[in-house]
């Protein structure tokens, strides 16, 4: 089964399939955008490194530290 990640967006979550991430661009501190297979891009209201951080664990195969579902 395919793991998809939740990320922070301005106006609630998108999910995304971390196999069809191509790159993550930073835009200011606290907002990156997620460059996909395709030519979509997902806007995100977190961290550069948190984003990385849990594709990463996810195209690992491990649990990712904190998803966003967790503390809502």
């Amino acid at each position: 089964m395919i793991a998809f990640v939740a990320v922070k967006s301005l106006g609630g979550y998108n999910y995304v399939r971390p196999d069809q991430v191509i790159a993550i661009a930073g835009v200011e501190g606290s907002k990156c955008n997620i460059f996909m297979a395709g030519g979509v891009t997902v806007p995100c209201s977190e961290t550069v490194k948190e984003i990385v951080a849990r594709i990463q664990a996810a195209m690992a195969g491990a649990a990712p530290l904190e998803t966003p579902l967790e503390t809502v």
